[in-house]
């Protein structure tokens, strides 16, 4: 029981220093799964060799956190190496289904995979792979308390890793060796292998391997009775920047069990007590019950019955459940010494296999010319058969491609019902929505015409009038624009381009219309904002946008246009205070146009119901954002983003586009 007592305990940490990726982060895995689940969605991710390194390194990193799923990662990698045929890859698979099985205390399969490693490894000369192998099959033979066979192994591949000039892997196999001579009273081979870690595992800065051989080492002197030593190496672990709870653990335990030899049974009992908590944080059994045993013993010996009697109990608790374990190690250990004789037999098997071999290839030969004669009678009958089948297939081609040409019909159709569908709604905006306007004009001429004005009332009017034809010239362009997208599809010039400049001329054509309504028209510039836009599709949101809430907007409203910007992008803001979009026009917004969305403005202004339409199809063709917020009998705030443009010194020119 003393063996077996702190054996498993190093077993696992050395387990944790067993490969150089021993950080098992949950962000390092979720970018490991991301990035294999992105290999997996590749068609030809199954004949890539790196898809088996990916597979071995989430194994690696799932391996101490959740095991089943670093045996399911090992698997998969071990099936695409053997579909493969990649050697190196199987074996690196074989080493990463050793490590699970053993995790998994799956003796038996471990030591299966480790005796497939190896024999793979000197198949192709793999010699790291053959000395993980001698490794692995050591801590098989460790952990069921056969130290001779351990330290076989344990030699052997510290030799291997010796001609590799691998240290960190040296070290670890100096340690291995330590605990088994510690374990069999061999102090001094002990201490030689354990300093010989300790001097490598500082030249390395590996310092979780430098905590378990410390610890080791206090444990060694503390079997010697060399108490103060012990103290010594156990302190150094308590000391340390290691922050490995188990270490600790083992640590503060060793410090309990040397005070309470010592007699100084409070520090023995407070040494004792953070054991117990730290290792019921890693939940390592033996580490508690040793800490458990030790608080026991110091509260009897300082005659305190009722939290000796308190700690006795939970220490028969901890031991009924160590028990249970050492049941099924012994159980482990039968099942592993029937493996190794099977192994021995197919061994065995294989040699003899091998030799019928050659007969069998002598037979295979025979068989296939008996073979090839019943092939030339079967092709014969195929012949004839693929002559129909030819025939079936060549109808059935004939077949598919007049199903082809019913489709392409259908939708020729379809397109040509889509382009009577534009032409009708065209139609309609311009018989309905460009008539008010002409009739008004027609208007404003004959009463000019008729001379019953004097020139100061003709010069107001034909300011108006001047301003009519504008906006019949702004709203001809919207709808000449709409149909040219609709029939050729938007194309984009960008150059750099000052928005700020392109509102100001905007606002000075539109600025009459607001005050024919007395309407606040309030700019916000206060600096330039530059984009990265087509000029003409820029002009033509803000256009209908400034025309748009100033004609839903009622008389003494305000209409509000301001900036703002991000790293992305730079925004205009159209705010106004009119009437708002009713919650079932939203619905329809950017979607239909004609009469179904327009609306007549606050003094029964017509629209052509295709300027939101624009809107939409202009800032998507410039890469924008369109952003709409609307209360009906408040008003209505349109947002446009446009990428924002750097601007260098010195300022290159403002560039802009007159439409009319």
């Amino acid at each position: 029981m003393h063996l077996n007592r702190f054996l498993v305990k190093f077993l696992f940490i050395w387990l944790l220093t067993f490969n150089s990726f021993i950080t098992f982060g949950q962000t390092t895995n979720g970018k490991l799964l991301t990035k294999w689940q992105k290999v997996k969605s590749q068609k030809d991710y199954r004949s890539d060799t790196a898809s088996v390194i990916l597979l071995n390194h989430l194994s690696d990193k799932y391996l101490y956190n959740h095991a089943d799923s670093a045996l399911y990662f090992a698997k998969q990698a071990l099936q695409l190496a053997e579909f493969q045929k990649y050697a190196l890859g199987n074996a690196i698979s074989l080493s990463s289904l050793a490590k699970a099985y053993y995790v998994l205390s799956d003796y038996t399969s471990s030591l299966d995979a480790s005796l497939k490693l190896m024999h793979i490894s000197n198949k192709i000369n793999y010699s790291h792979g053959i000395a993980t192998s001698y490794q692995n099959m050591g801590l098989i033979y460790l952990a069921q308390d056969k130290f001779n066979d351990a330290i076989a192994n344990f030699k052997k591949a510290l030799k291997i890793f010796t001609g590799l000039k691998d240290n960190i892997e040296i070290g670890k196999a100096y340690f291995d060796l330590g605990i088994c001579y510690d374990e069999t009273g061999q102090s001094e081979k002990a201490f030689y292998y354990l300093s010989r870690a300790i001097a490598l595992a500082k030249q390395e800065k590996d310092n979780d391997l430098l905590s378990m051989v410390l610890n080791r080492t206090g444990e060694t002197y503390f079997h010697l009775k060399n108490y103060q030593a012990a103290l010594g190496y156990y302190g150094q672990v308590i000391n340390s920047k290691v922050t490995d709870n188990w270490e600790q653990g083992f640590a503060y335990s060793g410090i309990a069990q040397t005070y309470y030899k010592l007699g100084v049974y409070d520090k023995a009992i407070l040494n004792a007590q953070k054991s117990v908590v730290l290792a019921k944080k890693v939940k390592s059994g033996w580490d508690e019950v040793r800490a458990l045993n030790i608080l026991s013993e110091s509260y009897a010996a300082i005659k305190d019955y009722k939290n000796a009697f308190i700690y006795q109990k939970q220490l028969k608790k901890s031991n009924d459940s160590l028990f249970t374990k050492e049941k099924e190690k012994e159980i482990n250990y039968l099942h592993l010494k029937q493996q190794q004789g099977d192994n021995i037999r197919l061994q065995n098997d294989i040699k003899a296999k091998e030799q019928t071999i050659a007969f069998s290839k002598r037979l295979f030969i025979f068989r296939n010319v008996i073979a090839v004669c019943v092939i030339i009678f079967i092709v014969i009958i195929i012949r004839n058969t693929r002559r129909a089948q030819a025939l079936n297939k060549t109808l059935q081609q004939q077949n598919n491609d007049i199903e082809l040409q019913k489709q392409e019909i259908s939708l020729q159709k379809e397109k040509l019902q889509e382009s009577n569908h534009i032409k009708d709604q065209l139609f309609s905006v311009i018989s309905h929505d460009l008539r008010s306007p002409f009739t008004a004009i027609m208007q404003t001429m004959d009463f000019i015409r008729s001379g019953d004005i004097d020139a100061e009332q003709r010069e107001i009017i034909l300011e108006d009038f001047y301003q009519q034809i504008n906006l019949v010239a702004l709203m001809l362009n919207n709808l000449l624009v709409w149909a040219n997208s609709q029939q050729l599809g938007i194309k984009s010039n960008f150059i750099t381009l000052n928005i700020t400049g392109v509102v100001n001329e905007i606002i000075s054509i539109s600025n009459f219309l607001a005050k024919n309504k007395n309407i606040h028209l309030n700019h916000h510039s206060e600096e330039d904002r530059w984009a990265h836009a087509d000029p003409d599709h820029v002009r033509i949101i803000i256009q209908n946008l400034i025309g748009n809430a100033i004609k839903f907007t009622p008389e003494g409203g305000t209409v509000e246009i301001y900036y703002s910007e991000d790293e992305t992008y730079a925004a205009i803001h159209v705010k106004d205070t009119g009437i708002g979009i009713s919650p079932e026009k939203m619905t329809k917004l950017f979607k239909v146009a004609g009469k179904e969305i327009s609306g007549n403005g606050t003094n029964n202004e017509a629209g052509t119901g295709i300027g939101l339409i624009l809107i939409k199809q202009f800032i998507d063709a410039n890469n924008g954002k369109l952003h709409v917020t609307s209360k009906t009998g408040e008003g209505t705030q349109f947002s446009v983003y446009f990428r924002k443009a750097v601007i260098l010194s010195p300022e290159p020119e403002h560039q802009t586009l007159d439409l009319y």
